[in-house]
C-alpha cells in the first residue's frame, strides 16, 4: 500500500524540540516556583513522557475545603471559616477537601495516553507481522483495522482512567464537579441534534474544499493533504459493514472515545486553563490541544490546515459545556459527529 504523505524530516524534528524544549521551560519555570531540581527541566526535554508526568503528579496538588455555609474557600490546615468564622472538627474539614484542576493536568495524561499508545501499537505491528522487522512506514499500513482498533481501545481507557483518577483520586472531587451528569433540561439533548450535523459538514466541507482547491491550483501540499484524509480513512475502515471489526470500530469511536475525549478536553483541560487564564483564553488553549491531537504531525500543512475543522469542533463543544454545565451533550454532539462522518465515508 503506498502511502499519501511522506513525512517531513527536518518539520518532525523542529516540532519535536519545540514541544520538549516547551514542556521543559514548563518545569523551569515551575520548578523555580517551587523551589525544586532543574534536573527535572533537562530530563523533561529528552524524555518528557516520563519526566513531565512525573514531576507535577508526584507533588500532592495543594488541597482546601469549602465551607458548607458560605461557601468560601479556606486552607486545608484550617479549622475555622475566614469569611462566617464558623468552627469545623478535623473530620468535618478533611471530609470535605479537594484541589483545582491544573492546566498541567491534561498534558500529562496526554502523554501517559501517547505512551500506552506506542506500545500498543508496537505490539499490534508485531503480532500483525509476526514478529518481523519491517520499515516503519510498511509496518503501519499494514496493519490489519482490528489491529488498529484494538490499540484505540487501550487509548480510549487510559484516557477515561486516567482522567477519573485525576479528578475522584488526585483533586478528591466529585465527577459531578465536572458536569458528569444530566442537567434536567430536555433543551441540552436537543442541542446535539442541530450542531452534530453542522460540525460533521463543516469538517467533510473543508477537506472537500482542501481537494478541490489542490486540483485547480497545484499546490502539492495541499494535494497531499487530501490524499492523506482519504488514506487515514481507508486504512481504518472495514472493507464492509458485515466485518466483525465493524463492532470495535462502532465501541471505540461512538462511545469509548467522545468519553473519555471529552472528560479530558472540556471536562479537566478546559477547566484547568479557564481557571488559571480565564474563560476566553480556557476555550482556545482547550480547542487547540484537541486540534493538535486530533492533527497529522508529520507535516505542516496537514497539521494546520487539518486541524482547522478541529479547532472549530472543539470551540463549539467548550461553548456547549458553558451553557450547559453538562458533558453529556458534548459526548452526545461528538459521536453523532463520529457516527456522520462514518457514514459519509460508506456512502
Amino acid at each position: 500500500m503506498q502511502i499519501a504523505l511522506n513525512p517531513d524530516f527536518i518539520w518532525v524534528l523542529f516540532l519535536g524540540a519545540a514541544i520538549n524544549g516547551a514542556l521543559a521551560f514548563w518545569v523551569y519555570n515551575d520548578s523555580k516556583l517551587q523551589e525544586r531540581s532543574g534536573f527535572w527541566a533537562l530530563g523533561t526535554f529528552f524524555l518528557p513522557h516520563a519526566f513531565f508526568p512525573l514531576y507535577f503528579w508526584n507533588q500532592m496538588p495543594e488541597l482546601i475545603w469549602t465551607c458548607p455555609k458560605c461557601q468560601r474557600d479556606n486552607r486545608a490546615w484550617s479549622r475555622k471559616c475566614g469569611r462566617c468564622n464558623q468552627f469545623y472538627t478535623a473530620e468535618e474539614t478533611v471530609a470535605r477537601l479537594h484541589g483545582y484542576l491544573n492546566p498541567s493536568d491534561p498534558v500529562v495524561i496526554i502523554l501517559i495516553a501517547f505512551l500506552f499508545q506506542e506500545v500498543a501499537r508496537y505490539i499490534a505491528i508485531s503480532m500483525a507481522t509476526g514478529f518481523e522487522m519491517l520499515p516503519e512506514t510498511d509496518a503501519v499500513y499494514t496493519l490489519p483495522t482490528s489491529y488498529f482498533w484494538s490499540v484505540k481501545l487501550v487509548v480510549g481507557n487510559v484516557l477515561i482512567w486516567l482522567s477519573l483518577f485525576c479528578i475522584t483520586g488526585r483533586y478528591r472531587r466529585n465527577i459531578r464537579s465536572i458536569g458528569l451528569g444530566y442537567s434536567g433540561n430536555l433543551t441540552d439533548l436537543g442541542l446535539p441534534l442541530l450542531l452534530a450535523p453542522a460540525l460533521a459538514f463543516v469538517s467533510v466541507g473543508f477537506m472537500q474544499g482542501i481537494s478541490w482547491f489542490s486540483q485547480e491550483i497545484p499546490l502539492e501540499k495541499l494535494g497531499n493533504l487530501a490524499q492523506w484524509e482519504q488514506q487515514q480513512w481507508s486504512n481504518s475502515m472495514p472493507e464492509n459493514l458485515g466485518d466483525g471489526t465493524v463492532i470495535l470500530l462502532g465501541f471505540v469511536m461512538l462511545i469509548l472515545m467522545p468519553v473519555g475525549e471529552e472528560i479530558l478536553f472540556r471536562g479537566i483541560a478546559y477547566i484547568g486553563f479557564a481557571s488559571r487564564f480565564g474563560q476566553t483564553k480556557g476555550m482556545l488553549l482547550s480547542a487547540l490541544l484537541f486540534a493538535v491531537l486530533h492533527g497529522y504531525i508529520r507535516s505542516f500543512m496537514p497539521l494546520v490546515l487539518g486541524g482547522i475543522p478541529i479547532f472549530l469542533m472543539g470551540l463549539t463543544l467548550a461553548s456547549l459545556y458553558i451553557r450547559t454545565r453538562s458533558l453529556i451533550p458534548c459526548m452526545i454532539t461528538h459521536s453523532l459527529v463520529n457516527l456522520i462522518l462514518i457514514l459519509v465515508y460508506w456512502m
